[in-house]
């Protein structure tokens, strides 16, 4: 996803369900926007919550992560195999960063002390994608929401349908298949049915967000808010 840097804006300035409270993101492709939307606004989230960022990249600029641990005091764990992130994370953040390479870690170790049901799964590793997943739900934990890079526009098919196979078998329903940004198909985006309750499901079905602009899906979501 970092490929697309030079296309998309730094910084993306949402409104919650509260008119007069105002949430900067930081997302490179409204990913935070768009979990924000769905916990908070159709959810109606009240507590903090937990996540695992695998390709973290900087702590604040084009991070998935950032606003939900220092808006909303989200634990979490963040991955990236970049050893020089260390100095600059910390410098403006409390939980962790690993500097490992994601395809060899035990999740199940590294997720000890988390609850089985994680609010949000970020995956952006540039490549392994499925291999990292694979792993990430060999721990038996449970995502609610999954934003997830496969690159179409640079692979193809080659890791995209591999992600499709391993979610749709644990039942996760893919809300918004090939989400793109400036044209390009990056990313997957899937909930898992188990947290929504039906009519809210139905409503986010029947959407229609398959092959959308990052923008254009949030905003759609969003419409659900007043209804």
């Amino acid at each position: 996803m970092r490929f697309l840097t030079v296309f998309l804006s730094m910084t993306i300035l949402g409104a919650s369900l509260n008119a007069s409270e105002e949430v900067t993101f930081h997302s490179q492709a409204r990913q935070d926007e768009f979990v924000y939307t769905i916990l908070y606004n159709l959810l109606g989230k009240q507590d903090s919550g937990y996540y695992l960022e695998i390709g973290a990249g900087e702590p604040i600029h084009i991070n998935n992560t950032y606003v939900f641990e220092m808006d909303y005091g989200w634990r979490g764990i963040s991955i990236d195999i970049s050893d020089n992130l260390m100095s600059r994370w910390y410098a403006v953040r409390s939980n962790s960063l690993l500097s490992k390479d994601a395809t060899q870690l035990d999740y199940s170790s590294i997720l000890e002390g988390f609850p089985r049901v994680i609010d949000y799964l970020s995956l952006d590793v540039d490549g392994y994608y499925d291999t990292v997943l694979r792993k990430v739900m060999n721990s038996n934990h449970v995502f609610k929401i999954i934003t997830i890079e496969h690159d179409a526009y640079r692979f193809g098919d080659i890791y995209r349908s591999k992600e499709r196979e391993i979610l749709t078998a644990l039942g996760y329903d893919l809300l918004c298949a090939d989400v793109s940004s400036s044209g390009l198909a990056f990313e997957d985006w899937w909930i898992h049915p188990d947290f929504f309750p039906s009519d809210l499901f139905q409503q986010l079905k029947s959407l229609n967000l398959q092959g959308k602009d990052s923008m254009e899906i949030v905003q759609n979501i969003k419409m659900l808010i007043s209804n």
